[in-house]
């Protein structure tokens, strides 16, 4: 009787250690990804207007410490401003379906005017952060070091403007505000023809830097993303399956 109640708490014992494993190697493939994520390091929101209604809230996390020059200048502008002008009271002029969306002339009002915390314009940062996919917030510009004000989000990947266009941040929340913009009907010149206003601005305080996810859409740039991750993983998946065999062994 003792030798089946010790048969019975090793039984357990492997089966608790298999759970243990389990969980284990789990956490270590999900370690492996953790690079596609972004560090959010600050917050600013813009609640929006369209045709004189509300229309919600939009709250872009910003990466400071991939391009800590453009995010500064842009919670600058969202918040006390320059010469007196913030993104209060602007417009988003331009709205492309499946596209984009673009706003924050804060000089005129209709995309022709720029203007920033550097001068009239600053050079482009960097562009580490590709346009992966929708709700990326990136400087809008008339060619290479010309940023100022204005800026878009994307509504769609749009990969085409990587190397052009410099990504500082991502909307984490009020997404459904940004369709709802881009919805908006517009004339020849994509322009809004119900008025879409950025009726507040503000940061919001974050205590702790954050991750959000990078997210690719473009399944080859995913595979060689990810080729080193995955074969890491493959690695850790072996090595688990081994010591799992190990323990269905000394269970006979």
């Amino acid at each position: 009787m003792k030798l089946s109640e010790n048969s019975e708490d090793s039984g357990r014992n492997r089966e608790a250690m298999k759970i243990l494993l389990t969980i284990a190697c789990l956490v270590a493939v999900v370690a492996t990804f953790e690079d596609g994520e972004l560090t959010v390091t600050d917050q600013v929101y813009l609640d929006i207007m369209i045709d004189d209604h509300p229309a919600g809230r939009i709250v872009i996390g910003l990466f400071s410490d991939v391009a800590p020059k453009t995010v500064k200048n842009f919670i600058t502008l969202a918040t006390t401003g320059v010469a007196g002008k913030t993104y209060k009271g602007t417009r988003f002029h331009r709205v492309i379906k499946k596209f984009m969306v673009q706003g924050g002339d804060i000089e005129n009002g209709d995309g022709t005017g720029s203007i920033s915390i550097y001068g009239k314009y600053f050079d482009d940062e960097n562009f580490d952060i590709g346009h992966n996919g929708p709700m990326y917030v990136s400087m809008a510009n008339a060619g290479p070091n010309t940023n100022g004000c204005q800026f878009f989000i994307t509504t769609i990947p749009t990969p085409w403007l990587d190397g052009k266009h410099t990504v500082f941040g991502k909307v984490i929340e009020g997404e459904h505000v940004v369709f709802k913009i881009e919805q908006v009907k517009t004339d020849a010149d994509d322009v809004p023809i119900k008025p879409v206003i950025i009726f507040d601005s503000g940061s919001i305080p974050t205590s702790y830097p954050f991750k959000v996810d990078d997210n690719i859409y473009n399944l080859w740039a995913w595979i060689k993303a990810t080729s080193i991750p995955l074969s890491f993983s493959l690695g850790i998946l072996t090595f688990f399956h081994h010591m799992m065999k190990k323990l269905d062994v000394a269970s006979i």
